[in-house]
């Protein structure tokens, strides 16, 4: 076994998060050498206070890189193959996969083509994905070796380079909450519903807001959309969800699908009658 391939994903979530980690194991040595001032000069009513911070500290880093191992190395939750079985894909099938640069999840994937292929685009832009921590994470990215069934593309969220209606299948799984603005994730979904075919499925996941995101993440699970939230995006962007699935508590798995035009009718009228 490969215990450094195993865990990866979740080298590299550290690498690009080090000022977090920095700043948590700095902060908690900080506060074990004011525990021992305090004990030295009789201030013994901060110790426990100190001692509780500190807990606090460890168990919120701790809880925070074992999400990232369930989301981001191969043994964990999977959340692109989950949506590869969700879609009932077969090894000759033709996919458009929405990616920063990262490659690892299109290259799982492609282990389980054989005829089929995959097209994959880079919509990385400093300006609409902002975050240093992606930045440094695709620093720490090698070049794919050359796959048959392996495409590298460059695009942008107001423009994939595909034709109307030319494409059966995209991914797009945690892609959508590195955009920042809601107008760039509705923008990119827009241009994923444009290359759609009429029959087209979007399979799209995210990570939402739950008790567990809550325990995992503490405070910072503020910033972790709800699944309302996500809900109304696609709907916005011209999908319907036909199936969804809940992966650890942290992460939620749709299959969607192209609306109507009767369907597009249907919710027009209805928002007019709510006028």
């Amino acid at each position: 076994m490969n215990t450094g391939a195993d865990y990866q994903g979740t080298l590299n979530y550290i690498f690009a998060h080090w000022p977090l980690y920095g700043f948590t194991y700095g902060g908690s040595i900080l506060c074990l050498v004011f525990m021992g001032i305090s004990a030295e000069r009789g201030w013994y009513g901060y110790i426990p206070l100190t001692l509780a911070l500190v807990i606090v500290l460890l168990y919120l880093l701790l809880a925070n890189t074992w999400a990232a191992h369930l989301q981001f190395d191969r043994n964990g939750l999977r959340p692109h193959l989950v949506l590869f079985e969700m879609a009932r894909l077969r090894p000759s099938d033709h996919l458009v996969y929405i990616d920063l640069g990262l490659r690892r999840r299109p290259l799982g994937l492609s282990h389980y083509l054989t005829t089929g292929h995959i097209t994959v685009i880079d919509i990385y832009n400093p300006q609409t994905t902002p975050d240093p921590a992606l930045a440094r994470w695709r620093s720490r990215v090698k070049h794919a070796s050359p796959d048959p069934r392996l495409t590298w593309q460059v695009g942008s969220i107001n423009l994939l380079p595909l034709p109307d209606h030319s494409i059966a299948t995209v991914i797009v799984c945690q892609i959508t909450s590195e955009l920042w603005q809601h107008g760039d994730r509705v923008a990119l979904l827009g241009e994923v519903e444009r290359i759609l075919t009429a029959e087209g499925r979007l399979l799209f996941a995210e990570n939402i807001r739950t008790q567990t995101t809550w325990l995992t993440h503490g405070p910072m699970a503020l910033a972790v959309p709800t699944l309302a939230y996500w809900h109304n995006l696609l709907q916005e962007a011209g999908f319907i969800a036909t199936r969804e699935q809940t992966l650890g508590g942290l992460v939620r798995c749709f299959a969607a699908s192209k609306k109507s035009a009767r369907q597009v009718q249907q919710l027009a009228f209805n928002l007019d009658l709510g006028q």
